[in-house]
């Protein structure tokens, strides 16, 4: 779900084709909430997943500066996804923000009944 400054949302929901995890959904999801909004815009980037906030906010520079590898030495996981989240975020003014899942939070009930609506379009 996308809320414009002057309140006007817009809701959107897919599908992921090829065998997807959380994670992936969860930087799908990101990837094509930032895709449609302007370049340059101010955003708020709200989740409840720490995995999509704290891979941009925090780890992500290390990421880089270790050749796409984690503090193990492994290889990041869905890379691609990160890559394309990173460069969509890079485009942005992005504040992050986390809210608690399932807690009643209006946007984020909405966000998941959107996410089980998506289920269903596969």
């Amino acid at each position: 779900m996308i809320e414009s400054p002057d309140g006007e949302r817009t809701e959107h929901c897919g599908f992921i084709q090829k065998r997807g995890t959380n994670n992936i959904a969860e930087l799908t999801a990101a990837i094509e909430s930032l895709r449609r909004i302007p370049e340059g815009a101010e955003v708020i980037l709200c989740s409840d997943s720490q995995y999509t906030l704290k891979g941009l906010g925090e780890w992500l520079p290390g990421w880089i500066r270790k050749g796409w590898k984690t503090a193990s030495g492994s290889p990041v996981l869905n890379q691609e996804h990160w890559k394309l989240l990173h460069q969509e975020y890079l485009t942005r003014k992005v504040r992050l923000e986390w809210v608690r899942g399932h807690n009643g939070h209006p946007e984020n009930e909405t966000a998941d009944q959107l996410a089980n609506r998506g289920l269903t379009l596969g």
